[in-house]
């Protein structure tokens, strides 16, 4: 509990919802030390000293340069599904926080597991491409190896783009429009994971959250990088029970809403902004699992202020236990992904990923229809 607080009291320091000047020197100390440590890193990639490992598929990257919140398992999804039928595809996650993080684990549609065993990101994975196998585990060259020896000829790794130990043959980096460079810091101070400068290495930069073209950012990217960009961003589809059976809401009507994503704010937002009264909130660490006596104690206070539903994320509803017996219903909201601008440079990253191959043609045409 006490660590909990302590590290959503550093979140808000950070992201200037509350000042503590002493604490915001330690994190700017700290900083400095990733930041070397990032460098120094790439720096041996960069010269050859260290080597990454080259496998027989094709390996695609989706990443990001700052920590969370970008919308790289939505990436991810929408992409597999333009690929999905044109190629063998498998995809590779770490498995942040779950027990095959440290082993090596393939889920497909009939898998059988707890977000605890293959972590919430793998299950959402699973939601939305059934015909996939998941490769999960913290190496992913091991993944990427196991993959390939099993006939896959493409994989796409979630979150990718910092883990060099495997070679790729396409780099896509997905930047936040709102935050595009994690308040300007390093973690811990801010969010950024390695500097802008290596936005050199990628293909293809996806700017999300973005409804149309923005030219101050893109003049920003552009010292780095003149990589082909695509705006893309989140539209809402659904409101869904356990059973992904759809929930209707009124509009105007009382709600509470908990997450534990890196990007609450966004959440809470969207919610707001479909003229949902949001009269009950909770913010959690990021993939935190809630108790069910915390998740009891929070229905209780929603229901004593009106709240008519509990709304969460997809991320947050598999972690859920499906036969829970809850005071008012828990409900998450499915979002997905739409391409926003420069569409034709979609059409450029798919044909790169298929090396130009012919049934690229087939999907070039499906997408000008």
């Amino acid at each position: 509990m006490f660590k909990e607080k302590l590290f959503l009291y550093a979140k808000d320091v950070i992201d200037g919802k509350k000042k503590n000047f002493f604490l915001s020197k330690f994190l700017t100390f700290l900083s400095v030390f990733f930041r070397f440590g990032s460098f120094f890193r790439n720096l041996l990639y960069d010269l050859n000293f260290l080597k990454a490992k080259k496998v027989k598929c094709r390996v695609v990257s989706i990443g990001n340069i700052v920590a969370g919140g970008a919308g790289k398992t939505p990436f991810t999804i929408f992409l597999a599904k333009k690929l999905i039928d044109k190629s063998r595809l498998a995809i590779i996650t770490r498995g942040y926080k779950s027990k095959a993080e440290t082993s090596q684990v393939v889920i497909n549609k009939d898998s059988k597991f707890l977000a605890n065993e293959v972590s919430d990101e793998a299950l959402v994975l699973k939601n939305h491409l059934k015909n996939t196998s998941i490769f999960i585990g913290k190496d992913k060259a091991k993944s990427a190896l196991n993959a390939s020896e099993m006939n896959f000829d493409l994989v796409l790794i979630d979150d990718g783009f910092q883990y060099r130990k495997l070679k790729k043959d396409v780099e896509i980096v997905i930047i936040n429009a709102i935050d595009p460079f994690g308040k300007n810091s390093f973690l811990p101070k801010g969010f950024l994971r390695e500097s802008p400068k290596n936005l050199k290495r990628a293909d293809f930069i996806i700017i999300n959250n973005a409804n149309s073209k923005i030219n101050s950012l893109e003049e920003e990217i552009k010292k780095y990088s003149n990589s082909p960009i695509i705006y893309s961003s989140f539209y809402s589809n659904k409101f869904l029970d356990f059973s992904k059976k759809e929930v209707k809401i009124d509009k105007n009507e009382k709600i509470a809403i908990f997450s534990a994503i890196a990007n609450p704010d966004m959440f809470f937002s969207t919610l707001k902004e479909m003229d949902f009264e949001i009269v009950n909130f909770l913010d959690l660490l990021d993939h935190e699992k809630i108790s069910e006596k915390k998740l009891d104690l929070f229905i209780k206070e929603s229901i004593l202020k009106g709240a008519k539903f509990i709304v969460t994320t997809e991320k947050d509803m598999v972690k859920l236990n499906p036969n829970m017996k809850a005071k008012l219903q828990v409900i998450y909201l499915e979002i997905s992904l739409k391409i926003t601008h420069n569409e034709t440079h979609l059409v450029a990253l798919v044909e790169k990923i298929l090396q130009n191959d012919v049934k690229s043609k087939e999907f070039k045409k499906k997408i000008k229809k």
